[in-house]
């Protein structure tokens, strides 16, 4: 006999399903479950009776429609022929820049361009990231929001770093922020924990991290000093360039991850727990997947002279 799933990820998928969900879209929040489950699973919750279907999504939004009639009036476009063409873009979110820091993101990127996929496999780049019990509702399913007073729920911060071979040891930061005396507790763990167990030469291996306080503190040169790392190469990071370094988007999938779990963490060890299990998932050809686009990355800083970019 099958075992019956879960009562709250019953309710999340049947909560899907009302809101017109396909099957295909529902399985990709629940790999697990087989299209055959889901289906009869909808059968139980809906019986034979057919899900009303929203039929097509309008092509323009109430905003794209006055904006049309809006230059329609004004002459900006000329009627039918100039709308036809006409094609609606959304904003990307890009980081910011400040105006100094353009100059010094161009010449960074200027100094870097001629390095090819395989020298920057020869880097380690590293981060940290905030993570909450309670993120907004809108990145949660269903079964998983409930009614809670204003915070996050408490959260940790968490520590990593990608190479390519793969993912660095993990920290996690479960009081407080992450200070100097903090920070190279990390280094001295962590990081050279890393080193030990992927083999890597300082010599021939490039440590990234950005420019926060913490990171370019005296206690903190002091520790990279001491276990032989070149300051010169370490501190050398653009400010304002997290689009710089790939490490972001590992964190976006990493959260993606944690949110595919049935329920909310409810303690901060159990957070930890999840956080590391998820972590130690990413694969070599992983990191490399993002490491690779460096590359890509730098002609995009070079293209916007040194402003946001899509990344």
């Amino acid at each position: 006999m099958t075992r019956p799933i879960p009562l709250e990820v019953q309710e999340s998928i049947k909560a899907l399903f009302s809101q017109s969900w396909s099957l295909r879209a529902i399985q990709n929040f629940f790999p697990d479950l087989s299209l055959s489950v889901l289906s009869r699973y909808r059968k139980k919750f809906f019986g034979n009776s057919k899900q009303a279907k929203p039929g097509r999504r309008s092509l323009m939004t109430t905003q794209d429609m006055n904006y049309i009639e809006r230059n329609l009036h004004n002459g900006n476009l000329d009627g039918p022929k100039g709308v036809q063409w006409f094609k609606p873009k959304r904003k990307v979110k890009a980081n910011f820049v400040r105006a100094e820091n353009r100059a010094k993101r161009l010449a960074w990127a200027n100094r870097h361009r001629h390095l090819t996929t395989d020298d920057w496999r020869k880097w380690g780049f590293s981060d940290e990231t905030r993570i909450n019990m309670a993120d907004r509702p809108t990145e949660l399913l269903p079964h998983q929001t409930e009614a809670q007073v204003q915070g996050d729920g408490g959260g940790v911060v968490f520590w990593g770093m990608i190479t390519a071979e793969g993912p660095s040891y993990g920290s996690t930061i479960t009081e407080g922020t992450v200070n100097s005396e903090v920070y190279a507790e990390i280094l001295e763990l962590s990081l050279q924990d890393t080193m030990a167990y992927y083999g890597f030469d300082k010599k021939t291996f490039r440590f990234q991290q950005d420019n926060a306080r913490p990171h370019t503190s005296g206690a903190t040169k002091r520790c990279f000093r001491h276990h032989g790392y070149s300051l010169d190469t370490v501190l050398d990071w653009p400010v304002q360039s997290p689009d710089l370094n790939p490490i972001e988007h590992v964190w976006h999938q990493l959260k993606l991850r944690l949110n595919k779990y049935p329920t909310r963490a409810t303690t901060i060890s159990e957070l930890e727990e999840r956080i590391e299990r998820e972590w130690y998932k990413f694969t070599k050809e992983d990191c490399l997947k993002y490491i690779d686009s460096m590359p890509r990355r730098i002609n995009a800083v070079i293209r916007s002279r040194g402003g946001p970019t899509r990344y």
